[in-house]
């Protein structure tokens, strides 16, 4: 009348061959990359993305008020060329922001820019 629970011993079994496999993930767990090599190309895309969300953005409210008044593509030239203004000056906001970091760093530890971690200008290699 006593008979062992058989879905204690299941889930014993099913704990221990979980936690041999998380230490096995563990063990076999490979290195992160150097996330400062990327942080350049994030940079990057950071820029593309403002250049083309002030195109976007001018893009369709020009197309709304030519829509609205009738008057042709005059809005949306006007405000497209103000878009693409608008996300030149965001851009070299960014750069301002990202030179200034890169300064801090070189700063804070001692080093000199060029050895500063993250995104920085490629060096040329005499080609």
């Amino acid at each position: 009348m006593t008979d062992p629970d058989p879905r204690g011993a299941s889930l014993s079994d099913i704990d221990a061959k979980l936690k041999a496999i998380r230490d096995r993930r563990k063990a076999e767990a490979r290195p992160r990359r150097d996330v400062a090599r990327w942080e350049g190309a994030e940079f990057a895309w950071r820029m593309v993305i403002d250049l083309t969300a002030g195109i976007a953005v001018g893009l369709a409210i020009g197309w709304g008020l030519d829509e609205l008044f009738g008057t042709g593509p005059l809005f949306m030239i006007v405000l497209v060329l103000a878009g693409f203004a608008a996300g030149i000056r965001v851009m070299l906001q960014s750069a301002k922001e990202l030179q200034r970091k890169n300064q801090a760093r070189a700063a804070e530890g001692g080093r000199g820019s060029d050895e500063a971690e993250g995104a920085r200008a490629p060096q040329d290699e005499g080609r």
